[in-house]
């Protein structure tokens, strides 16, 4: 079987309206019963407005059919209009992620979304956040007798860094425990305690704070994502990501 047969059946078994039933997309073509079965099995070539019927009824591109594309769906179509099918939305969903995770190779800013597939994906593990450990800061996981939550890395490019104008491990955690906001450090506690139990915290916060060794007030509004992880080398740890509210 050809290429452009191998195509039409694949398409012929993945499509949610004919789900393999040839004889159906047969009818659909104002063809007899048996006119698809038959087509494919002495690989006969369709005319071009039989071709154009198949791929409209298939929901993928005549480029596909053709062997000229590896895409079943057609972007230019998004021109038109009418609704987008489950199966371009299926493609871009693929493409989306694809570029996010190229984008994460590359260096570039992840966004929340990403840090929970990476999350669900590597099984909860922080050796699955090799390529974009730059954009978070790690905490070693509280426990109920923890009275402070202790920096184990910070990211050159983590919203604390950027905040603080350096990254150094050593002067998030001295602003940690140094400043003047005993409420500030209380919530905090609380919500690493929280995500040390296993689960994800999102949470929208705003940030108002003289910190230690800074001149002005510092005031931000941004999520922030804890995810709990393992550490070969620390155990149980927690990733802070955040990104500001723009």
């Amino acid at each position: 079987m050809s290429l452009f047969h191998d195509r039409i059946a694949s398409a012929i078994d993945a499509s949610k309206k004919y789900g393999g039933n040839r004889a159906q997309l047969s009818r659909a073509l104002d063809m007899s019963p048996n006119y698809v079965s038959t087509m494919l099995s002495t690989k006969a070539s369709p005319s071009f407005d039989i071709s154009v019927k198949l791929a409209r009824e298939l929901e993928v591109s005549l480029a596909y059919l053709a062997g000229s594309t590896s895409q079943p769906f057609d972007v230019t179509d998004l021109g038109n209009d009418g609704p987008i099918t489950e199966q371009a939305m299926k493609f871009f969903d693929q493409i989306a992620g694809s570029l996010r995770e190229a984008a994460s190779m590359r260096g570039q800013e992840p966004t929340v979304d990403d840090m929970m597939q990476r999350w669900f994906k590597y099984g909860r593990q922080l050796s699955g956040f090799d390529k974009i450990m730059e954009w978070f800061d790690l905490y070693r996981a509280p426990g109920d007798r923890s009275n402070r939550i202790e920096v184990l890395r910070m990211g050159t490019n983590s919203l604390s860094a950027r905040t603080l104008g350096v990254a150094d491990r050593k002067s998030l955690q001295y602003a940690l425990d140094e400043v003047r906001d005993s409420d500030l450090q209380k919530r905090l506690l609380c919500a690493y305690r929280r995500a040390a139990e296993g689960q994800p915290v999102l949470s929208e916060e705003a940030l108002n704070v003289l910190a230690p060794g800074h001149a002005e007030q510092i005031r931000l509004d941004y999520i922030r994502l804890l995810l709990p992880v393992a550490s070969d080398t620390d155990g149980d740890v927690i990733i802070s990501y955040s990104k500001p509210l723009r």
